[in-house]
């Protein structure tokens, strides 16, 4: 099982891959944290860059679920995407 979510924030794109063993997360190509391993839920952590030159704190949260690997990615303190929103729309 792999989960890949890729979200354009920007001018950036932020890169997520959820693996049984491993979960990494990519911002425009470089890869800024990862977490090898089996777990029921995971924390990512990155930075990008704002259009002011100042660098903003990427969190994700990963969490397994019976059907589903559920995401939330979070920009500073803004929800830029969650699965559960993505599958409501």
């Amino acid at each position: 099982m792999k989960d890949i979510w890729e979200i354009k924030h920007s001018s950036h794109r932020i890169r997520i891959e959820s693996t049984w063993d491993q979960k990494k997360l990519w911002v425009d190509g470089v890869l800024q944290d990862d977490q090898p391993g089996f777990t029921l839920s995971s924390r990512l952590f990155g930075k990008l860059r704002d259009e002011n030159g100042e660098f903003q704190e990427i969190k994700v949260s990963l969490g397994l679920s019976c059907f589903y690997t559920k995401c939330r990615i979070f920009v500073g303190d803004s929800l830029i995407y969650s699965t559960e929103i993505a599958w409501e729309g």
